[in-house]
């Protein structure tokens, strides 16, 4: 019996061709990426504070209020002849506030706004009107914005608003 047998060439099986090529390392493009968001962040970081601005004002200290002044009580002629005994209180500016533990170096205390001009004010505004006038509806209220707006002029911003913390009428 003969037998045949046929010879095939010797042929390399089909591998995978990823396994042929050596594997290239994935930290090099893990440190790229991470530097890249690095990078990025810190540009939007700083892009995003340069380029918005300040995020609000700082308010206006003239306009702000600060503390309140209360005088001491005065009486003073109106012009019909009756009396008015009044307190007045000064809405001070927080421009015109004095800091907190602020000291006069003479006086030992903190230092306060002088009232004399308000004081001079009220007895000049107020001294013109008279008693029904004052009582009238809507009468002291007039009062009180007439004097506020003469005493703001006096102190020139230091001042905001003048309140009646007394107002006796006899």
């Amino acid at each position: 019996m003969s037998a045949t047998t046929k010879v095939i060439p010797d042929t390399p099986a089909v591998a995978d061709p990823a396994s042929t090529k050596p594997k290239k390392s994935r930290k090099k493009l893990f440190i790229i990426v991470a530097v890249l968001l690095v990078v990025l962040g810190a540009g939007g970081f700083l892009g995003k504070g340069m380029l918005a601005g300040p995020g609000t004002p700082e308010p206006d200290p003239a306009k702000v209020a600060g503390q309140v002044n209360t005088l001491s009580p005065m009486t003073l002629n109106l012009a019909d002849g009756h009396y008015l005994k009044l307190t007045l209180a000064l809405q001070l500016s927080k421009a015109a506030t004095p800091p907190p533990g602020s000291v006069d170096a003479a006086a030992g205390a903190v230092p306060a706004l002088d009232g004399a001009k308000a004081l001079d004010a009220a007895i000049s505004v107020l001294g013109q009107w008279t008693y029904p006038r004052l009582l009238a509806p809507g009468g002291r209220a007039s009062a009180q914005k007439t004097l506020s707006v003469r005493v703001k002029k006096l102190y020139k911003g230091d001042v905001l608003g003048v309140y009646f913390t007394e107002f006796l009428m006899q």
